[in-house]
């Protein structure tokens, strides 16, 4: 008996043979059949009365040759289950045999819940993935839209146009195509989309292998090759478990591409530390090592995500939550990846550390940057939309946030009206409810200040954005667009933000200057409310302090203070928002008004002018939406010295009721600053030192 199995290893062939199998085991059940070679046939020989595990000495045909219990079997491969023993290197995958038992290995792995990075409706999946059967593939960023006439033949480099937004190409590489027909065959259980899908794949890694990382710098962007892992572990799951011929070689390639895409996520130089481009990183690495814990590297990767991870979570949120890239957009996106992230791992199993905890407490600081018009302020990288009532999963579980972005209509009307968000955001509100006014009229105040690292970083420290009377009067420029143009350059720059800074120098975002920014306070004195925030981003030793003192109406003094070793020319400047038009006053007067087609107006004026004050109007831009740019006007004010105050009296109103007058009394600790309107009355505020 033993020379027949000897007979057939023999005919099994060449050095396949002599080697066999030294990392594999199959459990055996009970009952299971166990076959010998007699002649040129196998047959039956007896039935297993225990079960059992056996050295796996080679595939043979639809058999496995087992050692078992000390002596060699047959036993057909539909009635074992393959057991690892060694970790799955690169070499393994290569190897003849190997790549058979994987193959098959994989096939039998319990079924693992993918991460999605992109959500899609049902309809969307199927609509976009039709479309990219045709060879319309829909890419989310502009232009929208590339015809890709054969994925066989396609060059994913020369035969993509040129466009100006980094995006698109982001997306193409990411496969965000491979997402959306892997979506497809989930929701029809049609199995072109994933044979479709698997062509794509094979076509970008026949044109981008690991070695060109260096040289393709778009295929191997630090965020699109996280990404792409996600989509790669989507499609793989899809793909293992559709109901179509599969090819050994094939489910090679993509272990290969997770196994390469691992080892360059873990390398220190192409990582993104204190970006939520790093944080990606951590999350893909983390997924690979989970979902493939057989790879021999796995270990290794899920400590180092698992350490970075950490890492990324103390530098990017706050203690109570506020997401600390400079962007209250990207609160929402990281909030959004990181709550699926989370419920991922509890799906699948895999556990995570109690930072991860901090996500919970996101939507409640959410609340507050959510401005009346269920916009959020334009700060950094954040566009202008209007953010609908399903802005995050799950938004009926935070009652606060849904009456915030319903207008007042829905939820639990919040309670806190002025709030310190993470040291980095100072926001005032004027009511969340009114008996007489509408949830959209209320008066909101938001200034921005801290630099913790680049991600998303605009030259914008201690600016601020005004809302009231159902409309923008002072307003960021917003991020243009990911492109390499002049737009985009404009809409980081200093000149670009409402807060002050040295006459023909940008702020100085250095790596050492990192920390040296944020709000300090927000506390209400008296009848008033004082945000106050601080920077040393201004640069050359100078400390920029302001504070911005609101009367929890319409009206509010922004003081600001700069000492600086040397003397030098300081630029203070307000954007205004579009549809403001200069009505009243000059700026040789320092006093200004702007109103727009409704009569609402904001008024400006300087308090503390001297023979070297200027003020002047100037252009501007802003762009709410991506790649939108509309003019609007600028108030820019010019002081000069060692010790710089501007003390700015800004006014809201749509009475036609006017400052028709000023006075400013200077005391031990504070300014006093009275105006008269043009009806006579008097108002008071008192600003801090």
């Amino acid at each position: 008996m033993e020379h027949s199995i000897a007979r057939l290893v023999a005919q099994f062939g060449g050095s396949l043979a002599a080697r066999g199998s030294h990392g594999w085991d199959v459990v055996i059940s009970a009952g299971t059949m166990c076959y010998q070679w007699k002649g040129r046939r196998v047959l039956p020989e007896a039935r297993l009365e225990k079960t059992g595990t056996g050295r796996l000495i080679r595939p043979y045909g639809r058999y496995y040759v087992v050692r078992l219990d000390g002596r060699q079997t047959l036993v057909s491969a539909s009635d074992t289950m393959l057991v690892m023993t060694r970790p799955l290197t690169k070499a393994r995958l290569s190897d003849r045999m190997d790549r058979l038992l994987v193959h098959q290995y994989i096939q039998d792995k319990r079924p693992i819940a993918p991460y999605r990075y992109e959500r899609l409706t049902d309809e969307q999946a199927v609509r976009f993935a039709d479309g990219v059967l045709q060879g319309d593939w829909y890419i989310p960023a502009a232009p929208d839209a590339l015809h890709v006439a054969d994925v066989a033949t396609f060059d994913w480099d020369q035969m993509v146009p040129r466009v100006d937004n980094n995006s698109f190409y982001l997306q193409l590489h990411y496969l965000t195509t491979v997402h959306q027909l892997t979506r497809a065959f989930e929701v029809t259980g049609e199995t072109a989309y994933v044979e479709h899908a698997a062509r794509i794949v094979d076509s970008w890694q026949t044109r981008h292998p690991a070695f060109t990382v260096s040289r393709k710098r778009e295929a191997y962007h630090e965020h699109g090759t996280a990404i792409r892992v996600f989509h790669l572990l989507g499609f793989f799951e899809a793909y293992r478990c559709a109901p179509i011929e599969r090819d050994p070689s094939m489910t090679e390639k993509l272990l290969k591409m997770l196994y390469d895409h691992a080892v360059l996520l873990a390398t220190p130089t192409f990582y993104r530390p204190r970006h939520n481009h790093g944080l990606f990183q951590d999350m893909a690495l983390f997924a690979i090592a989970s979902c493939f814990p057989e790879f021999d590297r796995s270990p290794e990767w899920e400590r180092v995500a698992r350490a970075r991870l950490d890492a990324q979570l103390d530098s990017s949120l706050a203690a109570d939550g506020t997401h600390l890239e400079h962007s209250p957009g990207y609160h929402v996106y990281v909030y959004h990846m990181l709550s699926r992230f989370v419920d991922w791992a509890n799906v699948n199993g895999f556990p995570l550390s109690d930072r991860f905890d901090v996500i919970d407490a996101m939507p409640d600081r959410l609340v507050h940057l959510i401005k009346p018009n269920r916009t959020l302020p334009m700060v950094g990288d954040t566009g202008g939309q209007i953010r609908g009532r399903h802005l995050i999963p799950d938004v009926e579980s935070h009652p606060s946030l849904a009456y915030a972005l319903s207008g007042g209509e829905e939820g639990v009307c919040p309670s806190e009206r002025m709030v310190n968000l993470g040291s980095n955001y100072a926001v005032m509100r004027e009511y969340w409810t009114h008996v007489k006014r509408p949830f959209s009229d209320a008066t909101y105040i938001l200034m921005t200040a801290g630099y913790h690292g680049a991600a998303h970083k605009h030259a914008d420290d201690l600016s601020l954005e005004l809302y009231g009377l159902g409309r923008d009067f002072i307003v960021e420029t917003g991020r243009y667009g990911y492109a390499d143009c002049e737009e985009r350059l404009e809409a980081m720059r200093v000149t670009s933000h409402n807060t002050v800074h040295r006459l023909g120098n940008e702020l100085d975002l250095s790596v050492e200057r990192v920390g040296e920014s944020g709000i300090v306070s927000v506390e209400p004195t008296g009848k008033q409310v004082v945000a106050t925030g601080v920077s040393r981003l201004i640069g050359k030793g100078a400390l920029h302090t302001r504070k911005v003192v609101y009367d929890q109406a319409r009206t509010l003094v922004v003081f600001d203070r700069i000492t600086s070793p040397e003397p030098d020319l300081f630029v203070q400047r307000f954007h205004v928002a579009p549809g403001l038009d200069l009505v009243e006053g000059s700026p040789e007067s320092q006093n200004v008004r702007f109103m727009d087609a409704s009569n609402r107006a904001m008024q400006i004026v300087q308090l503390m002018t001297g023979d070297e004050s200027y003020m002047t109007i100037e252009e501007s831009h802003v762009s709410a939406r991506d790649f939108e740019w509309v003019s609007r006007p600028q108030v820019v004010s010019i002081e000069c010295g060692k010790d710089v105050r501007f003390l700015t009296l800004v006014r809201l109103d749509r009475t036609h009721s006017r400052i028709v007058k000023t006075q400013v009394e200077e005391t031990g600790d504070r300014y006093i600053v009275s105006y008269w309107l043009e009806s006579g009355t008097k108002h008071v505020i008192r600003i801090p030192y």
